[in-house]
């Protein structure tokens, strides 16, 4: 997978998980798209930007007030807050790999890819990377691995694919008010989502 694409996949799922919590299509903003090429060039994993927006979600739903979330905006401090810590767990977090190595997280991933026969040449892959001793291209290969993971469960089940693509249009109701790249972008976004909670599809993150 290209750099261009890649970055597109980190967009696409940090936009399709913003738009879910919020519970209708979400048109990102000038703001929104500057502060998620920041956290992708910061490498700011994509796994920490997905569990930050569910912390900010979790605790406005919880608080009794439940503003409404408008923007990424209100999930950056969150999103900071959360990468400095997981940071910390790690020694020379950046260009260096874990202090204990990636071995043991990857070998757990490679395990549980090797439970579905579509998943498990996978499983070989993933346990390569770990002669990789940096942490961020481990992070970037995952990603691209993950992408072609999930590519690989929507070509081998037709019928499973097109109900969830129905689901989808049901879900997102009226779309006539959206162009037609954000509905595309919209409806790929739900998929791949979709796609990976249906068949079990582990994240493929080292964090």
């Amino acid at each position: 997978m290209t750099d261009a694409a890649i970055k597109e996949t980190y967009f696409q799922e940090i936009e399709a998980h913003f738009a879910l919590r919020r519970g209708t299509p979400f048109i990102l903003n000038a703001k929104d798209w500057a502060l998620m090429k920041k956290w992708y060039e910061d490498g700011v994993p994509l796994p920490i930007v997905i569990e930050a927006i569910d912390t900010v979600f979790e605790k406005n739903e919880t608080s009794g007030r439940k503003k409404v979330i408008s923007s990424l905006t209100y999930c950056r401090h969150s999103i900071k807050e959360l990468w400095n810590e997981r940071q910390n767990l790690y020694v020379g977090a950046g260009d260096v790999a874990p202090e204990a190595g990636p071995e043991a997280l990857l070998e757990a991933l490679a395990v549980q890819l090797e439970t579905s026969e579509v998943a498990a040449p996978f499983a070989t892959r993933v346990r390569a990377l770990a002669s990789e001793k940096s942490v961020p291209k481990i992070e970037e290969r995952l990603i691209d691995l993950e992408r072609e993971l999930v590519d690989a469960f929507i070509a081998a089940d037709p019928a499973a694919i097109a109900a969830i693509r129905a689901d989808i249009a049901v879900a997102l109701g009226d779309t006539s008010k959206l162009d037609a790249k954000t509905l595309a972008r919209t409806e790929e976004a739900n998929l791949r989502r979709l796609v990976r909670e249906k068949f079990g599809l582990p994240r493929l993150t080292l964090f």
